[in-house]
């Protein structure tokens, strides 16, 4: 298992008023509880520089007047992009486990992590079945258009300045950088984004602008909602490769901040 997406279903134990925005106190623990079991990997993620193999969500769930309240469940939900971070994932939380962002206590209801759920976030799945299911030149014609959920604000770090607009170059050339960082096999970075930029559209959109991390004085603006990406040609190659990506989204997180609360989308 090298992909692993684990949905956390939490309760509060009390009444509480947490800040906002929780992405960078979900990290914390998770480092946390990897650190329990293997301090090495959890050292080794705190201390890279470079893409992280694995995303962490905000506090997802209704608020009322910013409270969370115990008659309410709220989801959290982390994912893997490499065997040793889904091993230690999947050993990092159980039932009846607390929880505390910011002084307010969660207790955990559920884990799940199985591909069958009726939660369509949970899942599991490795880089060969996925390529394969996907690249064999079998069957019928990939895809022409993918419908993504954008759950959580997406951005991009792009000519030096932050694009909350999810323009197809920008989403799949997110993805496909982080599948090359992380697959045994590589894709053709250059090759997605030059053919989602000229020979991808975005087909219909219902998106609108929301704040997706502060640090100081400093605030990152994302997108949210939901967009359809449509190709204009049926070349059965990148038709395949952009189905891919967009499957591997739901693991891999898309755009800016994944590991801090943004850039959760999947497809639907």
């Amino acid at each position: 298992m090298d992909l692993l997406s684990l949905v956390l279903t939490l309760r509060p134990t009390a009444a509480g008023t947490p800040p906002p925005r929780l992405g960078r106190a979900a990290h914390a623990i998770l480092l946390r509880q990897i650190a329990a079991q293997d301090p090495a990997l959890a050292e080794a993620l705190h201390s890279d520089d470079g893409p992280k193999p694995f995303t962490c969500s905000d506090l997802l769930g209704s608020r009322r007047r910013e409270q969370v309240m115990p008659e309410e469940a709220y989801t959290l939900r982390y994912t893997a992009l490499t065997a040793p971070v889904a091993a230690a994932l999947a050993n990092a939380f159980t039932v009846g486990q607390t929880l505390t962002f910011e002084d307010v206590t969660f207790q955990i209801i559920t884990v799940d992590a199985d591909p069958t759920s009726p939660n369509p976030w949970a899942g599991n799945d490795n880089y060969q079945d996925l390529a394969a299911r996907h690249l064999l030149p079998a069957g019928p014609l990939p895809p022409t258009s993918w419908n993504i959920l954008l759950a959580a604000p997406l951005a991009f770090q792009s000519k030096g300045k932050t694009q909350p607009l999810p323009l197809p170059e920008l989403f799949f050339g997110s993805l496909v950088q982080r599948w090359n960082t992380f697959a045994p096999v590589a894709l053709p970075e250059e090759g997605v984004r030059r053919y989602a930029e000229e020979l991808v559209a975005v087909s219909r959109f219902e998106l609108r602008s929301a704040p997706g991390w502060d640090r100081g004085p400093g605030l990152r603006i994302g997108a949210i909602g939901k967009l359809t990406y449509r190709a204009l040609n049926r070349d059965r190659y990148w038709l395949a490769v952009l189905s891919l990506l967009a499957e591997y989204a739901r693991y891999a997180g898309a755009g800016a901040m994944t590991t801090a609360g943004m850039g959760q989308v999947r497809q639907v």
